[in-house]
C-alpha cells in the first residue's frame, strides 16, 4: 500500500503565498496566489511549476489574496487587493475578465467561492468586507451586491449542499463567517436562512462533505467546524457539540475534510498542519503533520484524497502526498 510521503516545498513566489486550490477536473492540477501578483499552476505528480500568470500590473496594488477554480476547471478566479477579482484561463494563461472595486481589500486571505453545481457563477467578499458580490462571469459587470450581511469583516465563504435544512428547496445556499463569530446561512440574493454564534473568533467554516445525514448508520453525523481562536463543531437543531483547543495560542486558518468526513485537517499561525480523526461525536486528535517556516493561511486537498497543499506567509507552497487515491488501488504493470 502507498504511504504518506514527505512534504516538498515549492518556492515560485517573491510574497506572502495567501491561498491555494486544487483543479476539481484534473486531480493533479493545482494553483497558487501570493502578495508578489502571480497566480502559479503546479503539477502535485510532478512536484513542479507549470506555468506563471501575472494578475496585477506594477502601477496596481500587487497582491493576491485568495484563489479558487470554477467547478468547471476551465478558469481560475483571483481576488487582489487592488478589490479587483480577475479570471485566468487555465489552458491559454491568459486574462479573460477583470472585475473592479467588488473584493474586499485586507491584509489576510479574505473568502472566495465558486458554484459547485454551475461553473458561471461566483461570490467573494465585497469591497467593505462585510457584504458579498455576486459575479456571473458571463457578464462583464457584477451581477449584485448584498451589503452588510455581517457585522464584521467576513472570513470565509462556503457553498451548502441542497441537502441541510435551512437550504432545502434552494438551488444555492451560502454559509459565511465573521470575525466576530457570526455564521449565516443565506440565499446567494442575501436573504437570511439561519445564524448561529461559535463563541469565538473565526476566520474558517466548513462543513462535513457528505449530504445532511446521509450515513447516520455508519456514525458519521453532519455538522458545521468553525476554525479562529479555537475550533469549535455545530450540530444543526442542537448547537455547539465540542471546542478542540490543540492550537493553543495560535489562531487556526483553515480548515478541510477528506472527501469521505473521515479525516479533518487544520493549519494555523506558527505554521503547523495537524490532523484529526473523525468519529460520531467527536474529533480525536492524531497529531501534527508537519510545519512551515511561516504562518500557513490556506490549504486545500486534491479531488481523491492522494495531495495536501498549504499556502505559507514564508513564500512556499507545501506539498504532500496523503496516499493512494481513495476510489481504489492503483498501480503500474506489465501484461505479457
Amino acid at each position: 500500500m502507498q504511504q504518506e510521503g514527505k512534504p516538498r516545498f515549492l518556492k515560485f513566489h517573491q510574497g506572502s503565498v495567501r491561498g491555494v486550490a486544487f483543479s476539481p477536473r484534473d486531480r493533479y492540477l493545482f494553483c497558487s496566489g501570493a502578495y508578489d501578483g502571480k497566480v502559479n499552476l503546479y503539477s502535485a505528480l510532478r512536484m513542479e511549476l507549470l506555468m506563471c500568470y501575472q494578475i496585477t500590473t506594477m502601477t496596481l496594488a500587487r497582491n493576491v489574496n485568495a484563489v479558487r477554480f470554477t467547478s468547471d476547471g476551465s478558469r481560475i478566479l483571483a481576488a487582489t487587493t487592488a478589490r479587483r477579482l480577475a479570471v485566468v484561463d487555465v489552458e491559454r494563461g491568459e486574462q479573460l475578465l477583470a472585475y473592479d472595486n467588488c473584493a474586499y481589500s485586507g491584509k489576510d486571505r479574505t473568502g472566495l467561492a465558486a458554484d459547485p453545481v454551475c461553473p458561471n457563477m461566483a461570490v467573494v467578499v465585497g469591497a467593505n468586507g462585510k457584504g458579498l458580490t455576486l459575479l456571473d462571469l458571463r457578464m462583464p459587470l457584477p451581477l449584485d451586491f448584498v451589503y452588510d450581511l455581517h457585522g464584521s469583516v467576513i472570513r470565509d465563504i462556503v457553498f451548502l449542499h441542497s441537502s441541510w435544512p435551512w437550504a432545502r428547496g434552494q438551488s444555492s445556499s451560502i454559509l459565511t463567517a465573521g470575525a466576530d463569530g457570526t455564521c449565516k446561512v443565506s440565499t446567494i440574493d442575501g436573504r437570511g436562512l439561519h445564524q448561529f454564534h461559535a463563541n469565538h473568533q473565526v476566520n474558517t467554516i466548513c462543513p462535513t462533505p457528505e449530504p445532511f445525514n446521509q450515513g447516520a448508520e455508519d456514525g458519521f453525523y453532519s455538522l458545521i467546524m468553525s476554525g479562529g481562536d479555537m475550533v469549535s463543531s455545530y450540530v444543526p437543531h442542537t448547537g455547539i457539540q465540542e471546542h478542540l483547543k490543540e492550537q493553543k495560542e495560535n489562531s487556526v486558518w483553515k480548515l478541510r475534510y477528506t472527501s469521505n468526513g473521515s479525516l479533518l485537517y487544520s493549519v494555523c499561525e506558527g505554521g503547523v498542519l495537524r490532523r484529526y480523526r473523525r468519529y460520531p461525536d467527536h474529533h480525536e486528535y492524531l497529531g501534527e503533520v508537519f510545519r512551515h517556516k511561516g504562518d500557513i493561511q490556506d490549504m486545500d486537498i486534491s479531488p481523491y484524497d492522494e495531495y495536501l497543499i498549504t499556502a505559507s506567509k514564508d513564500r512556499s507552497v507545501g506539498v504532500l502526498r496523503l496516499g493512494a487515491p481513495n476510489h481504489g488501488w492503483t498501480e503500474y504493470s506489465e501484461l505479457t
